[in-house]
Parts: C-alpha cells; structure tokens; sequence
C-alpha cells in the first residue's frame, strides 16, 4: 500500500509539473485527461479495497474498470481541444465530479466480486459507509498533517530559520508526502474497522430521529401547496432544487435507518406506519419537481445544468417509485424490497456517471444544439443567444458552434460578430430584452433629456449584457463641473445594482467607466424609490484620490478620518 501511495506522489508530481511547465502531456488533452484520471483514482481503489485474500482479483477488477475511465477520459479530453480557444473548467469539474461518484459506486460492487460471494445489499451497505468514511477520515488526517507541517514552518521561519518553509513548499517534496500520508491514512483507518461501523451506526442512530420529522416537514409542505399555489414556490427561483433536496434526504435518511430491510425494526409499529404513510408522497413531490423542471425546459431550453437536474431528478424518482411499490405491495414488510431497488439503482447510478462522459450522453451537446434550435425557431434572434455560455460552458461543442456562426455572418455584421469573438455574461435569472426594449424602458433623471447618439452607440457597442435588467435609469450630470455633461446608466434587478457605469467625452470620443458601488440589499428598495422620486445630488469628495504608482487610494465615506503618517523629507514614507 505504501508503495502504490508512493507511485501515485510521484506521477501526480510528474503530472503537476508537466502543467506549470507547460510541457507533455498538459499541451494534449487527450494524454492529460487519461493519465490525470488513472494517477487519482486507480491507486485509490487500490488502497481502499486491496486485500491478502481476494489481491488479484481485486487488482484485474480494479483496472478493468480503469481502463474504462482512461477511455472515457480521452473522449473528455478530445472535447478540451483544440487547447486554450476556450475555458475547460467547467469541463474538468463536471469530468471529475461524476467520475468519482462513479468510481464509488463501482468499488463497492468490485469489492463484493472480488469476495466471489453472492451479490447481497448488507455487503454493499457495509462497503459503502466503510469506503466513505475511511476515505472521508483519511483526507482530514491529510489536512491536518499539513498544517501541523505549515505550522512548523512558521515556527522556524519566526526564528529567522527558512530552510523547512523553503523545503515543505518545495513541489517534489510536498506532493510525494501528501500522497504517501494519505496511503498511510487509509491503512490505519482501514485497520479499525469497528470503529468505522461504530460510526455508521452512530449517525444511523442520529438519523433514525430525524426521519419522522423530514416526513412530517415533507407532509405538512404538500398540505400547504395547494393553499399558496405553485407560483410562490416557482417565484423563488430555485423551488424546484428544493425540491429535489427534499426527495434526497427523504430517500437517503430512508436508506440509511432501514438498510436492507430485513434487521431489527427500527421504530414502533405505529411510527413504522406512520413512516411509509409519509413516504407515499414521494411520487407526488417527483411529480411537482418534474413540472418545475419541464417549465424552465419548456421556457429556456436544454443547458448542461437541466440535463444534470433531469438526471438527478430520474434518479430519485426511480427510488421513490420503487419504495412507493415496495409499500403498495408489501405493507408493513415493505422494507424487504430495500435490497432489490437500492441494489439495482446503483447499477443504474454507475452506469449514469459512466455515460454522461462518453457520446452517447454528451450534455454539452445536447445543450448548444437546443439552443441553436432556439433560434432557428425564432423563439430567440442570434444577438439574444447567449455566446458567453456557449464559450465558457459547453466545451468543443460550443466553440465549434461559434466558429460556424463567424463564418456564417463574415462581414455582414460587425456588432454581433465582436459579441461572438468577446461575449460576455448574462447574469442567472435575468430575462434577456432587446436593445429597443431597454430603451423603451429607460427611466430618465431629470426627465425629458435626450441621450447623444456617441452615448447610445457607446452602450450597443460595449456589452449586449447591458440588455438584461428590469429597470434601466438614465441619469445626466456633470460630475466633473466642466460644464459638459456626463451620463451614468443604472440598472437594477430586483432590488440590486445590476450594473453602474459612466459614460463621458473625452477628445471628442465617448468613453465609459464602470462605477463603486454598495450590492444591496440591505437598501435595494430605498435606491429604487430615491431614482423615482429624483433623489439625486453630487456630492465632493472630502479627501482626494492618493496616487502611487498604477495604484489609487480613496477614502471610502464614511470611514474613520486617516491619521497622519510621518514622511521622510524625500517625501517616501
């Protein structure tokens, strides 16, 4: 175990420095993704599951499925290319996230074949926690071994003695070490295993109690939704994550109190009915989610969120359905249908995780194409499509969708091209509106100023994502008392500055800078009410700007007077 712990510090460092060097396999994706992907999780299945009885099996076992990520990885990698056109960090998460749910899940399944043991519920339950928690243990002992490590750097560096500060920053020293504490830290904790199922069973203990109340929360909830309606939950904006939270913990405290089903009940006879009374709701509270969800489908379109949301939501609702037909069909025995359906839907979890990486479920494409599909339907014009998500988010798909927009306009619009080539964000939740709308929209301080063409050519030139709040303001002034005036535009979205800049002349040409401002709330309703009724005055600064350098210095109002500083006759402090 030490020396695959070993192996793996040394081609993580391998790796590390082939990226800060900027030299192979970092410049090829699809080396990098594969070799990436085999340092972290192959020599971590190994340390998790390696036993004296079952070692080879377990090591066939564990590089077939390596294998299968290393393949999945290249095709990950080949959608990084070609490298540096576009930002891969959402790739790189997304890649990374499901990976490691996969290699969970496929671990405790691996290690039930290496046993040659028949395929039981109990033993992937056991596997499941001991796995999680040995690993979870393990990564807080690693924290702590570096900062007990920092810690005695500083001790020594406060003495004037910088040789171990140097040394515990050093990458081929600090890399190998953490590697081979974790590889320690596994091995001790996988030593104790009953300490690890004592705390299995302690937090099965503390989420025995709080089930009833998740159910009575889940209940009452469903009571009062037809009451309020379902525009107050969809007005949150975020009514169907809570949702999908709700079936979550309903599902996993579930889980983790009855196990398989078939040991010790763990509630009275009548709280036991109580509990799958509640559980009943489970494909009520899918169904609702599943409305949430076909509503911003239906309004938006497919982005690489709403498919991961979609597949969330299939997942718990294939668990609801199959606990909800254990009920039906069982009654109070209904927990012996635990084991078939959880050991089923890991299979269906894992085999999720797998091809959402492959082609065959590539959300990103999946996206742009719904998205393009937008606008040649007409539900959106190509200047409301959102550029910035398609370069930042969806990877190859993305940019191969934006050169073929390039190529396909030419000349023939030079504003839409430059939103294409440097697209910038639209903010989440804010419903995008044309140019004319904006204007049309626009809220003027004092009222009945026109604004200059340079201004407004200015603005259409600068971000399309000035088009996207609720409340623009205009407002005309001379802040800079030269006797030309000066126009700041202020957008506002639900109570918070959107965006706040100043648009001025300059060599007869208009410039803009953006301007400071507070977030609100606390006071977003206030500012909105001031704009209308034209509370608007300048006031002076009382201290000017120090300069040094590039770098400024202002005094923010409100903050306690500065003190004098003593300065040396040249004039440096």
């Amino acid at each position: 175990m030490l020396l695959v712990a070993l192996a793996q510090g040394l081609a993580l460092l391998f790796l590390y420095r082939s990226v800060e060097n900027g030299t192979w396999p970092s410049e090829s994706p699809m080396w990098a993704f594969p070799l990436w992907t085999i340092a972290v999780t192959v020599p971590i299945l190994f340390l998790l599951s390696l036993e004296n009885a079952t070692r080879r099996r377990t090591s066939l076992l564990i590089a077939a499925f390596g294998a299968v990520l290393a393949v999945l990885a290249i095709y990950t990698g080949w959608q990084a290319e070609p490298q540096g056109e576009f930002p891969i960090h959402a790739l790189i998460f997304v890649f990374a996230a499901s990976t490691g749910l996969a290699s969970f899940k496929a671990l405790m399944y691996l290690q039930q074949r290496a046993t040659q043991r028949p395929m039981s519920y109990e033993g992937l339950f056991s596997y499941s926690w001991r796995n999680a928690l040995t690993f979870a243990l393990s990564a807080l002992f690693v924290v702590v071994f570096w900062l007990i490590l920092m810690l005695w750097a500083e001790l020594f560096r406060a003495i004037e003695v910088d040789f171990f500060h140097e040394l515990f920053r050093e990458d081929w020293f600090h890399v190998p070490v953490l590697a081979v504490s974790l590889g320690v830290a596994i091995g001790i904790f996988r030593n104790l295993i009953q300490v690890i199922d004592s705390i299995t069973r302690l937090l099965a203990g503390l989420i025995r109690l709080l089930l009833p109340l998740v159910i009575v929360v889940a209940v009452l909830f469903l009571l009062t939704l037809p009451i309020v309606g379902l525009d107050a939950l969809w007005s949150t904006g975020h009514g169907t994550a809570l949702l999908l939270w709700l079936l979550a913990v309903l599902l996993f405290f579930t889980n983790a109190v009855y196990q398989d089903g078939r040991g010790e009940k763990p509630y009275s006879l009548f709280l036991h009915r109580c509990i799958y009374a509640g559980l009943v709701t489970l494909p009520l509270i899918s169904l609702i989610s599943f409305y949430g969800l076909w509503l911003r489908l239906d309004e938006y379109g497919w982005t690489v969120a709403r498919c991961w949301a979609f597949v969330v939501w299939l997942v718990l609702s294939l668990f609801a359905v199959g606990y909800v037909t254990g009920i039906v069909r069982r009654h109070d025995a209904w927990t012996e249908e635990l084991a078939r359906v959880n050991t089923g839907m890991g299979l269906v979890i894992l085999a999720l995780m797998l091809l959402v990486n492959s082609p065959l479920l590539d959300f990103r494409k999946i996206s742009i194409a719904s998205q393009l599909q937008r606008v040649e339907s007409g539900e959106i014009t190509l200047a409301e499509f959102d550029f910035w998500y398609a370069h930042n988010e969806l990877a190859r798909p993305g940019y191969l969708a934006l050169e073929a927009m390039k190529v396909q306009l030419g000349d023939s619009d030079a504003e839409l091209l430059e939103k294409i080539t440097n697209p910038a964000p639209i903010a989440a939740g804010i419903t995008a509106m044309s140019a004319d709308e904006m204007w049309k929209n626009m809220s003027y301080r004092p009222a009945g100023f026109e604004v200059p063409e340079g201004v407004r050519q200015k603005i259409a030139m600068e971000s399309y994502t000035l088009y996207h709040a609720a409340q623009p303001v205009m407002i005309r002034t001379d802040l800079d008392a030269d006797g030309e005036y000066e126009y700041a535009l202020i957008q506002i979205q639900d109570g918070y500055i959107y965006h706040a800049g100043i648009y001025y002349q300059e060599n007869r040409n208009w410039s803009s800078v953006r301007l400071a401002h507070r977030i609100g709330p606390p006071t977003g309703s206030e500012l909105v009410d001031a704009i209308r009724n034209g509370e608007i005055t300048l006031r002076k600064p009382r201290f000017s700007t120090l300069v040094v350098g590039d770098v400024s210095f202002q005094v923010i109002e409100g903050d306690a007077p500065p003190q004098p500083l003593p300065v040396s006759p040249d004039g440096v402090n």
